[in-house]
């Protein structure tokens, strides 16, 4: 875990794998402010959160989701046309070929010969931060439809060559206090891993139930949590917060996935 402090209201907090956000937030006590409070992660309801307890959250968490996986393998389909290759051929000399270059050869140079070698195609490596800020209004069927689409996104990138950080971002104010949350759930060097992903990036309960925990036991949270546990930032808010390079993906994607062709295209989602 990786705190930053980056003015005197904000605190950045930062988790390098899914797994060192699970270990914290189920090995760590109830903060001061929530020692005697409601514990949402637990307490809210079926409707608010798609399943029936924090335990059940925790074991889809680990487990996977199955049942959404399933369905996302059929959602998240691309053209397979449009893939970029990873290598490519290129010309070399050498002592063995199948051309050869006759200034070369009558010179007696040994590489006189020009063969192919296939060598790795250069993928511009980028980072894309997933918004799960949704408030308490928005429906939850909303919300995996909205994560639906910002995997389908990450799909089609890695699709044209690129390959992809993605982190969870989640950034919610109270009192005098912003929390921004980031966590990283899958590296470039990842291949998309729909069964690993399917619960974190897309269901309701990794932010009404686990996100809600991490509130519930993160040192410092002020008692001005306690009442609806902080609102939730905007997309420009979290912009200001990330570094150079880095792409938002936000809680609500406007643009028709099917037009997204690079990374020009996350300008205005």
């Amino acid at each position: 875990m990786k705190v930053t402090q980056i003015s005197t209201k904000t605190k950045t907090v930062e988790y390098d794998s899914l797994h060192e956000f699970y270990d914290y937030i189920c090995n760590t006590p109830i903060n001061e402010a929530f020692r005697w409070e409601k514990h949402e992660s637990v307490n809210a309801g079926y409707g608010f959160t798609k399943t029936h307890s924090f335990e059940e959250a925790t074991e889809l968490f680990k487990s996977g989701w199955s049942d959404m996986a399933t369905k996302l393998v059929q959602r998240l389909k691309v053209v397979e046309s449009k893939t970029e290759p990873t290598m490519k051929p290129k010309n070399v000399m050498s002592m063995a070929g199948y051309q050869a270059i006759v200034p070369m050869y009558l010179n007696g140079q040994p590489n006189c010969m020009v063969s192919k070698k296939m060598t790795p195609v250069k993928q511009k490596v980028i980072t894309l931060n997933k918004s799960i800020d949704y408030n308490g209004g928005v429906d939850a069927d909303k919300i995996i439809e909205e994560s639906i689409k910002a995997m389908q996104i990450v799909k089609k990138l890695e699709a044209q060559g690129y390959r992809c950080n993605l982190n969870l971002i989640l950034g919610t104010s109270a009192g005098n206090q912003t929390h921004l949350l980031k966590i990283r759930i899958k590296s470039a060097n990842e291949k998309l891993n729909v069964s690993k992903l399917a619960f974190p990036l897309v269901h309701p309960s990794m932010l009404r139930r686990l996100y809600f925990r991490w509130i519930e036991v993160f040192p410092g949270v002020c008692k001005d949590y306690t009442w609806g546990y902080g609102r939730p930032n905007s997309s420009s808010e979290t912009r200001k917060t990330m570094a150079k390079g880095e792409y938002l993906l936000p809680n609500f994607i406007k643009k028709d996935v099917n037009q997204i062709r690079g990374i020009e295209d996350l300008e205005n989602l």
